[in-house]
């Protein structure tokens, strides 16, 4: 009983595991036995107790057993022997103690038992041990068991075995200590953390991922080397020794946007439509000819190249006002002269663009004078377009009765909310 109660509390504090695997899935023990019947003290050790398991999944085995002995019951000599089919879990926790690993098991199973004469009896049975691992294979093993037997002649008992258990399975044929069914590399040793594969350059990837074996690199560059850092692996880098910017394997000297692999002038600013070359500028303003609305006239980038807007223009075209008739959308004759002096202003200043919106007074439906707002603004559209000034730059808007900008009363102020206005883009 002092074993039962040592084994029992070993597997309440023991925790890491020692068990068969799908590398090593069977599992042979030979060992001595003891046999205590219920109410008897007295009990022998006798060989042998054989047992043999086979891993089935997780941590479960299944397995036979075999023990034989002569055990002393009421003052007789009886032989005994038992067979048992078990099923075996291997708890998943172990721990270390004075070097040696040790790892709890428990059984359960049902099989049968015979004392002397009496023919056999079949029993229940379950329990636990341990195993101290001396090797990676090999084991000593110390486990106690409870049969019950529900018979009459028959009794139930303990029965304790310490023996030797060899674990055995697949082989491991470059002998690195990874067996076979998990190395990778199953005919060239290696290490146990890279799945038993080689690492020449000591990069920590194995030669099987590594793409350069024997250059250490970084495992996110497949194994090779990235002299400059910039994140490009020195084998598909245009410009290995100089860092990279913008997500690109090179610099950009001139921060132009065109990194100097594909720059043709890298030490000069340009863009990629000219591979990184100056454009032409004829006036000198910065702006090249391709995007300079006044190519001969020194101007402003903002102004697309032309000369910023006199302030005096911008108050003539922002103060002239087209008025139209009750209900019309033809220009009148007297306001013919405001468009031709738009029309020449449009001309001096090509760079620059205005938007014509029509208005009307409040008289009749709000739908109609919108409608009627629109005619307005293309009516005078369609004179600026007849006297040379390109549709791109006009743009027409109707406000309908919306944008009232006289008094309704008298009748000739109301008058001129009959209109069109100009505004400069």
């Amino acid at each position: 009983m002092r074993l039962t109660l040592v084994l029992i509390f070993c597997l309440s504090v023991f925790s890491m595991t020692y068990s068969q695997t799908p590398e090593n899935p069977w599992s042979f023990d030979v060992s001595v036995n003891s046999v205590t019947v219920k109410d008897e003290d007295r009990s022998k050790l006798s060989l042998p107790t054989l047992s043999l398991s086979r891993y089935i999944f997780g941590n479960f085995s299944l397995g036979l057993n075999f023990s034989e002995n002569n055990v002393e019951v009421s003052n007789k000599d009886l032989y005994y022997y038992s067979l048992d089919g078990i099923i075996r879990y291997d708890i998943s926790n172990q721990t270390e103690l004075l070097g040696v690993d040790i790892d709890p098991y428990l059984f359960a199973g049902y099989g049968v038992s015979k004392f002397g004469d009496d023919g056999n009896f079949s029993n229940t049975s379950f329990g636990g041990g341990l195993n101290f691992q001396l090797s990676k294979n090999i084991a000593l093993n110390a486990g106690v068991s409870y049969k019950s037997i529900g018979e009459n002649n028959a009794y139930n008992h303990l029965q304790h075995v310490v023996g030797v258990k060899f674990n055995f399975g697949k082989g491991d044929s470059d002998g690195d200590g990874v067996p076979d069914k998990k190395d990778h590399c199953p005919d060239v040793p290696g290490l146990a953390e890279l799945n038993g594969c080689p690492d020449s350059d000591g990069d920590g990837i194995p030669d099987e991922k590594d793409q350069c074996p024997t250059a250490p690199g970084m495992d996110s560059k497949s194994g090779c080397p990235d002299s400059d850092g910039d994140g490009f692996e020195d084998r598909i880098d245009p410009c290995p020794k100089k860092p990279g910017v913008n997500n690109s394997p090179c610099p950009d000297s001139d921060g132009d946007g065109i990194t100097d692999d594909v720059d043709n002038c890298p030490n000069e600013k340009g863009p990629k439509s000219n591979n990184g070359c100056k454009l032409d500028d004829i006036d000198g303003d910065g702006v090249p000819n391709i995007e300079d609305l006044c190519p001969n006239e020194k101007g402003d980038s903002l102004f697309s190249g032309c000369p910023q807007i006199p302030i005096s223009l911008e108050n003539f075209i922002n103060s002239t006002e087209i008025y139209f008739d009750f209900d019309s959308s033809e220009t009148k004759s007297t306001e013919t002269e405001k468009v031709d002096n738009l029309v020449n202003q449009l001309n001096q200043y090509k760079h620059i663009k205005i938007s014509i919106n029509g208005h009307a007074s409040f008289e009749g439906e709000s739908f109609y004078n919108k409608l009627l707002s629109d005619k307005r603004a293309n009516s005078v559209k369609l004179m600026i377009e007849n006297n040379g000034i390109d549709s791109t730059r006009l743009e027409v808007n109707g406000f309908g009765e919306d944008q009232q900008k006289y008094p309704n009363i008298p009748p000739s102020e109301r008058a001129k909310n009959r209109r069109v206005q100009f505004k400069i883009d």
